[in-house]
C-alpha cells in the first residue's frame, strides 16, 4: 500500500462542513479527491474489501485468539524530522507494563509537555508497538513526549487491570517528570476504540495529583451495553449506496443496537474483558462512560468514522459533554470506517485527524 499524498491531507484539513442535527454540531470532512456519497473512500474500499473477502472465505466465531490473529496495522512513517524513542517498564500489582516514549530528537534535553497514548484492540488484542508511527508523528507535530502503553490484555488480565496499568503510568509520568523531561502541568491523553474507552476510564478513576488537560478520542467505545435505549441506532442513520451495502454493513457491527444481533459482539467483548462479570460491570462509569459524571472531563476532541457502528454512541457522548458544559469538538470523516488510524500514512483521514488533534491540544496548552 502506497503512502498518501500530503496534498490530500491538506485538503481535508482546509475543507469542512458543519452540520447541525438539532441536538449538536458536527464538523464533516469529505473524501478529499472525489464525491463518494454513500460509498467508501477508494483507499478504504481497497483495504476493507480485501479483508472482508478473506473473512467470508474463512468465517470464524468470535474468539480471543481469532481477534488477536486478525488485529493488524499497516502504518507508514510520516515524520519530517528525526524522532527518537526510548522505553521503560513499571510494575503494577505484579504485572510488568512496558511504556514506549517518543520525542523530537533535537529537543531530547528539553522539558516538554506529554501525551499518553492508549491503543485499541477490543481490550483483548493488538500491541503498543503497532501504533509507533501515529505516536511519533504526534510527538513531532506537538513538540511533546508521547508515552505509548503496552497495557495488560484481557482475558488473562481482566477489568480493571488495564485501567490500573494506565493510571500507574499517568502517576509515574507525573511524579517522575524531572527525570522524564516532562512538563507535568501539561499532560494529555488520547486513544482509539477500546483505547479511547480506557483513556476515559483512567480520567474517571484518577485519584492522583496528575491533571489530564485534554482527551483525544478516536472512534471511541463509550457504551459497552447499548441496551437502555438512551439513543437511537438505526441503519437509516448511515448513507449507504446499494453497490457497497454488504461491505459497509459489515463494518457497522460494533455498537450495533437496533435489535438485529442485539449487540452480541459487544456483549462477547465485554464478557471477555470483565472475566464473565457482564451484568455486574456493564453500567460501570469506567466501562460505559455514558453513565459517568462527565463534569470531570477535560477539553475533548472526538474523531469518528462515517461507517462505524460506534459512531452513534460517540455522537451521544458528545451531546452529554455539551450538557455537562465540557468543551468538545466532534469531527466525522466521510468514506472511512472503524479503526482508520490503523492505516496511518495510507489513509489521509488518519493523518488529518492527528493533525486536527494536535491543533486542539495546542490551544489547550497555549502553545
Amino acid at each position: 500500500m502506497d503512502k498518501c499524498d500530503f496534498e490530500l491531507v491538506s485538503k481535508i484539513l482546509n475543507d469542512s462542513e458543519v452540520i447541525n442535527t438539532g441536538e449538536q454540531e458536527i464538523v464533516i470532512k469529505s473524501v478529499p479527491d472525489g464525491d463518494y456519497a454513500g460509498k467508501m473512500d477508494p483507499r478504504e474500499f481497497y483495504i476493507r474489501s480485501a479483508i472482508y473477502a478473506f473473512q467470508k472465505s474463512f468465517p470464524m466465531q468470535f474468539s480471543v485468539e481469532g481477534m488477536r490473529q486478525t488485529t493488524k496495522t499497516y502504518s507508514i512513517d510520516c515524520c519530517t524530522v528525526p524522532v527518537s524513542g526510548d522505553c521503560f517498564d513499571i510494575s503494577v500489582k505484579g504485572r510488568n507494563v512496558k511504556v514506549f516514549s517518543y520525542f523530537p530528537a533535537e529537543r531530547a534535553d528539553e522539558i516538554l509537555p506529554a501525551m499518553i497514548y492508549i491503543h485499541g484492540g477490543s481490550f483483548l488484542a493488538s500491541k503498543a508497538e503497532f501504533y509507533k508511527e501515529p505516536c511519533r508523528y504526534t510527538a513531532e507535530n506537538l513538540g511533546c513526549r508521547v508515552f505509548n502503553i503496552d497495557y495488560s490484555l484481557a482475558p488473562e488480565n481482566v477489568y480493571p487491570a488495564a485501567v490500573e496499568d494506565i493510571l500507574a503510568v499517568v502517576e509515574h509520568v507525573y511524579s517522575n517528570a524531572g527525570s522524564l523531561g516532562v512538563d507535568n502541568s501539561r499532560i494529555g491523553i488520547f486513544g482509539d476504540s477500546a483505547g479511547a474507552n480506557l483513556a476515559l476510564a483512567a480520567i474517571i478513576d484518577n485519584k492522583s495529583d496528575a491533571k489530564i488537560s485534554y482527551a483525544g478520542l478516536f472512534y471511541p467505545c463509550v457504551d459497552l451495553y447499548s441496551q437502555d435505549n438512551l439513543y437511537k441506532w438505526s441503519l437509516d442513520m448511515y448513507d449507504i449506496d446499494d453497490e457497497q451495502k454488504e461491505l459497509i454493513t459489515s463494518r457497522l457491527q460494533l455498537g450495533r443496537a437496533d435489535g438485529e444481533g442485539n449487540n452480541a459482539l459487544m456483549a462477547a467483548i465485554l464478557t471477555a474483558y470483565s472475566g464473565g462479570r457482564y451484568d455486574e460491570v456493564k453500567r460501570n462509569p469506567d466501562v460505559s462512560m455514558i453513565y459517568a459524571d462527565l463534569s470531570v472531563m477535560p477539553t475533548t476532541g472526538i474523531f469518528t468514522a462515517e461507517y462505524d457502528g460506534l459512531r452513534v454512541q460517540a455522537e451521544y457522548y458528545s451531546r452529554l459533554l455539551d450538557k455537562a458544559g465540557v468543551p468538545n469538538k466532534h469531527i466525522r470523516y466521510r468514506g472511512v470506517s472503524h479503526a482508520f488510524l490503523d492505516y496511518f500514512g495510507i489513509l489521509p483521514q488518519a493523518q488529518a485527524a492527528l493533525l486536527e488533534m494536535c491543533e486542539q491540544v495546542r490551544k489547550v496548552w497555549g502553545n
